[in-house]
């Protein structure tokens, strides 16, 4: 049996505009689309449908709700996990704002650490479902006594929406999780190595896909959503639980995210996607010059751009760094510095100079 999953979403427009709203609106149509071209009658949903929290506008809700609607007719079930950008409390699973979909022909909304049986024709597969949860290790353990109770057997197969320990949720600043969490009495760390006892696992939460080891992985987003998200492909999974292989269909149509400098722009073809230009110590009158120029010529969809100093001034910063700690460390750093052609005493007169001018 194939199952088709994907994850944050985050449903929301951006910046009072109804664009973004609309990519995410086609993204889970498309997603809808995928599964109905392969045949595929379950899809699973791993959390953070919608991205406000707590209010959700009219026009968000109700575009949402038309999509899911026109696409489920009773021919397609849609299993939806609760992430955190679902909740109203992230200790009562009982409330949020995807509950309300349950009502349309074939949603199930999964708000407890628990097993699904999914069905296609004669087939029946187990499937175990984590939540958000600040608790996983005891979650856990509940998904492995619902298995037990289910009669779940050969392969086993957990879809769950929690921080795991080492994951990248920053690609462009290499930005790593670090997860922790207070577990009988110890300080227990939450890596990839609390799912051992199971054969795959996917997650929701972080948005960039990546594969923390053999068996476990994390979805992504379908879609761009933000500039921390720049440069990154997106795809949703096709599973196949008969032999554990999957299919990774990417998406090829969503607006992307640029991160460039002045000199990149000409290499990308930016009409319609979001950028930021990191510029160095511009006037305003030219920084508007630019703005002008990409908007109308470029015709970008959202264009930020960002101040960023300059790279001597990061030097400097760096310097001052180790140089205002102790004078001495200038001496020595300067003795054992590859610097023959350079005046040595001078270089250490100015950096007790900076020291004494920091200190």
């Amino acid at each position: 049996m194939k199952v088709l999953i994907f994850s944050d979403l985050h449903i929301h427009p951006h910046k009072r505009s109804s664009e973004r709203l609309d990519h995410c609106i086609e993204a889970l149509d498309w997603v809808f689309r995928t599964a109905s071209e392969r045949k595929i009658k379950n899809i699973i949903f791993l959390g953070d449908l919608f991205h406000d929290r707590q209010k959700i506008d009219v026009l968000t809700y109700q575009k949402t709700f038309d999509v899911l609607e026109k696409n489920l007719k009773g021919k397609t079930n849609l299993f939806l996990l609760l992430g955190n950008h679902d909740l109203w409390h992230y200790q009562k699973l009982d409330v949020s704002s995807v509950n309300p979909l349950k009502s349309l022909p074939g949603v199930k909304v999964i708000n407890a650490p628990s097993v699904e049986i999914i069905r296609e024709g004669d087939e029946e597969f187990p499937f175990g479902f984590l939540p958000y949860t600040h608790n996983p290790i005891e979650d856990l353990k509940a998904v492995e006594k619902d298995w037990k109770a289910k009669g779940g057997k050969n392969m086993k197969v957990l879809g769950g929406h929690i921080s795991v320990d080492g994951a990248v949720w920053n690609v462009k600043y290499k930005t790593m999780s670090e997860v922790t969490i207070e577990h009988d009495g110890d300080m227990i760390r939450v890596g990839s190595g609390i799912f051992s006892s199971w054969d795959r696992v996917f997650l929701g939460h972080y948005h960039a896909e990546q594969k923390l080891d053999e068996k476990v992985e994390y979805v992504g987003s379908p879609l761009q959503l933000s500039f921390g998200e720049a440069f990154q492909s997106k795809h949703v999974i096709v599973f196949d639980s008969s032999d554990g292989n999957c299919e990774y269909i990417e998406n090829t149509f969503s607006p992307k995210h640029y991160i460039l400098k002045e000199d990149e722009l000409a290499d990308h073809d930016l009409e319609g996607h979001f950028v930021r230009l990191e510029v160095e110590d511009i006037a305003s009158r030219q920084m508007t010059e630019i703005r002008q120029s990409l908007m109308e010529n470029s015709k970008v969809s959202s264009l930020e751009i960002k101040q960023i100093q300059k790279q001597e001034d990061h030097a400097i910063k760096d310097a001052k760094a180790i140089l205002y700690k102790e004078e001495e460390m200038l001496e020595k750093y300067v003795e054992q510095a590859n610097s023959e052609n350079l005046d040595k005493d001078t270089l250490i007169k100015i950096g007790t100079e900076i020291c004494r001018e920091t200190a």
